[in-house]
C-alpha cells in the first residue's frame, strides 16, 4: 500500500492527518493489473477511482499517447467523482499495482466522514480552479497567435490586391479572404451550457436542443420527424435564452438524428441578438 507520504503528495489527498488518510485508503481495494489491460476507453462511463501504487500507465487521446503516469498518482478521479463520460483511453504499459474505488462506496465513505470529504472537496476546487487558470493561460497565447496571423493574413491580401494580378495570385486572394473571415471569433462554435440553452424550433411547434452553434453554424438534435437532406434549404426558428430570431441556411450533413445547417447571412438585428448570445455563453469559459 502507498505510504502516508506517499499519499500527501498527491494534490488531492493534501492536508489530511494519518487518521484521515487511514479511513480513506480503507475503501480502496488493492488490484495487480497485467500490462496491456485497459482500464477504461474514452466515451464510457466513469465509475472508478484508481490510484497508482506500482508500475505505468499511458494515457491516449484517440492513437495519440498524452502521458505516461507513475506512482504515486490518481488516475481517472474528476471523471469518477462527477459522474462523467471518459474522455481518454488508459492502459497499463507495466505490471501495475492499482487501488480502486467506486464511486458508490467512496460517496458513503464522505457522508460518514464529513471532515474526510471536506478536505477531499476543497483540494478539488483547488486542482480545478488552478486547471482553469493554465487552460485560460493557454487559450490567450493561442488568441494572440490567432489575431497575429489574422493581421498577417490581411497585410498578404492587401499586398496581393495592390500587385499585378495573376491566376496564382487571385487564387491566393481568394484563400486569404476566406481564411480571414472563418477565423474571426463568432465563427468559433460553442457548445451552450445548461444554464444558457439554445433551442430550434421546427415544425409543429417542437423544440430541440442545440448541440452547436457559432455566427456561421448551428446543429441540433431532431429527435422526431423526417430529417433534411444534405444541400437542402432549412428554415426554423432559434431561440437563444429568452430573444428568439428566425433563421435559415443549408443543410451540410446528417449524422444519426443531428442536423449540421450553415446560416444564411442575418439581417443586423438578429446578427446582434445572436452575436450578445454567443459573448455571454464564451464568458462562461472566462474567470473574471
Amino acid at each position: 500500500m502507498l505510504t502516508p507520504d506517499q499519499l500527501r503528495s498527491i494534490p488531492l489527498l493534501r492536508g489530511m492527518t494519518e487518521p484521515q488518510l487511514k479511513r480513506l485508503s480503507g475503501v480502496f481495494e488493492r488490484q495487480e493489473v497485467p500490462a496491456g489491460t485497459t482500464l477504461f476507453a474514452a466515451d464510457h462511463p466513469a465509475e472508478v477511482f484508481y490510484l497508482l501504487a506500482r508500475g505505468e500507465v499511458k494515457i491516449y487521446e484517440g492513437d495519440q499517447e498524452r502521458y505516461a503516469l507513475k506512482p504515486p498518482a490518481p488516475i481517472g478521479e474528476l471523471g469518477a467523482l462527477a459522474d462523467l463520460k471518459r474522455n481518454t483511453t488508459a492502459v497499463v504499459s507495466e505490471d501495475a499495482e492499482m487501488w480502486v474505488v467506486n464511486r458508490a462506496r467512496l460517496m458513503t465513505l464522505f457522508e460518514s466522514h464529513v471532515e474526510v470529504a471536506l478536505i477531499f472537496y476543497q483540494n478539488l476546487v483547488h486542482l480545478i480552479a488552478d486547471k482553469v487558470q493554465r487552460d485560460q493561460i493557454r487559450l490567450e497565447d493561442m488568441r494572440r497567435n490567432i489575431i497575429r496571423t489574422q493581421k498577417a493574413m490581411k497585410r498578404m491580401r492587401d499586398l496581393l490586391l495592390e500587385s499585378e494580378e495573376t491566376p496564382v495570385s487571385e487564387t491566393l486572394h481568394n484563400q486569404l479572404e476566406e481564411l480571414i473571415k472563418n477565423n474571426r471569433r463568432v465563427n468559433y462554435r460553442v457548445k451552450p451550457p445548461e444554464t444558457l440553452p439554445a433551442l430550434i424550433r421546427v415544425d409543429g411547434g417542437a423544440e430541440v436542443p442545440v448541440v452547436e452553434i457559432s455566427r456561421t453554424h448551428v446543429s441540433f438534435w431532431n429527435e422526431g420527424g423526417d430529417l433534411p437532406a444534405a444541400g437542402s434549404t432549412w428554415s426554423g426558428v432559434l431561440r437563444l435564452s429568452g430573444p428568439e430570431i428566425p433563421i435559415s441556411g443549408t443543410v451540410l450533413r446528417t449524422i444519426n438524428r443531428r442536423v449540421d445547417l450553415q446560416l444564411d447571412l442575418l439581417i443586423d438585428d438578429y446578427g446582434s441578438t445572436l452575436d450578445g448570445y454567443l459573448t455571454r455563453v464564451q464568458m462562461l469559459d472566462f474567470m473574471v
